[in-house]
């Protein structure tokens, strides 16, 4: 659901062009945003920081915590919240693996892919994918039509998926339904299919596939086979379930990040993705989120530390306030259950393409008005 076609990481049947950018010097269309933006902020902003390990401690304690209280002293009342905070702190571990794995605060090559395999294990994300498949082709390539693995459909796409068909003759109601209650599942799902898009790849080597199939089966192995061990409730309660709440959160960010955005070139930073806030009581939620909300900033500069995310993107705002997206959490789920999920062929309009209607991206015209789908 993630991506048009991931099986096709390194190409596309057609090139795509922004049509909104063919009369304009490249200078016009990209600013130089990170050389601006370095002349503007801190040193230290840049700098890296490890702190982010002390959240990796804390959630680790969480659910080492959980499962031995939930398997000492099992009640079924009590055994679904004791998941629900397994499954936040799986979500959290995620945030906390996709910082370690952009190398910003631990240099050694080893005890990254260690601690970020340890973070990942939930989902069986092997970090050697991770960074080919995200480090790689989803931030070298955001947005791209040919190169990103995460951007939505393309018709051309659509018209070969008896899926998507299937959902958009849906009610928009029940393909929202449908949809949102895949968010439970997308993220293990999409990581099925980078393992065998990338088991397919010509351009893997028998060792790149035999470190991919590791890394994605023991982790799995380990997480099953411990809790099965302490019963099926266990292993349904305190695995299965918090993989559905840890799913659910790291894919409500990353729909929010990008699927609102038009195709774009990958130096259009600023249009390629969109940044989400929460209020000021929630604060916290952010900050145990390793502030992953703030994607403008982290696609700028991918190593900076997340603490200081929210900072940097105050300064993006003042320099380009008419191009930097930035929206409440809420208000982008919204838009996203408005908003059809499959680009026109212009890439930067949204289209059901059973009945036509469409609606502008961000920075296209793209409105918070209720959309016709």
């Amino acid at each position: 659901m993630i991506a048009g076609r991931p099986s096709n990481v390194h190409g596309c049947d057609a090139p795509f062009s922004n049509p909104m950018m063919n009369n304009l010097s490249p200078a016009e269309a990209y600013p130089r945003y990170r050389q601006i933006l370095r002349r503007e902020l801190p040193e230290h902003y840049l700098k890296p920081d490890n702190h982010h390990l002390i959240w990796f401690a804390f959630h680790a304690i969480v659910i080492s915590g959980a499962l031995w209280l939930m398997s000492a002293y099992f009640r079924w009342w009590l055994a679904p919240f004791l998941g629900l905070a397994i499954g936040h702190s799986v979500g959290c571990l995620g945030f906390i693996g996709h910082e370690i794995c952009h190398g910003g605060a631990i240099k050694n090559k080893k005890l990254r892919h260690l601690l970020a395999g340890i973070a990942f294990s939930p989902y069986g994300i092997g970090p050697y994918l991770w960074n080919r498949w995200h480090n790689s082709s989803h931030h070298g390539h955001t947005q791209s039509a040919e190169l990103d693995p995460d951007r939505l459909f393309l018709i051309s796409e659509y018209q070969e998926n008896p899926v998507l068909k299937w959902l958009y003759r849906m009610s928009p109601k029940a393909r929202n339904f449908v949809i949102f209650s895949f968010f439970s599942l997308m993220m293990t799902q999409h990581n099925i299919t980078m393992i065998l898009s990338y088991l397919k790849d010509p351009k893997s080597s028998k060792r790149d596939k035999a470190v991919i199939l590791f890394q994605f089966i023991l982790p799995k192995a380990v997480w099953i086979t411990v809790t099965a061990l302490l019963g099926w409730e266990i292993l349904l309660l305190g695995y299965v379930l918090p993989l559905l709440i840890g799913n659910a959160i790291v894919i409500s960010y990353i729909s929010t990040n990008h699927f609102l955005n038009p195709l774009a070139d990958e130096n259009d930073v600023l249009a390629s993705s969109l940044s989400v806030t929460w209020p000021k009581w929630l604060a916290w939620v952010d900050i145990m989120h390793c502030r992953f909300g703030a994607h403008v900033a982290h696609h700028l500069f991918p190593h900076a530390p997340s603490r200081h995310a929210r900072k940097i993107e105050e300064h993006i705002e003042k320099l380009w306030p008419d191009r930097f997206h930035v929206m409440p959490f809420g208000k982008a789920l919204k838009l996203l259950a408005q908003t059809p999920w499959v680009y026109d062929t212009g890439g930067v309009r949204l289209i059901n393409p059973e009945t036509g209607a469409s609606t502008e991206t961000l920075g296209r015209g793209l409105t918070t008005k209720p959309v016709q789908q």
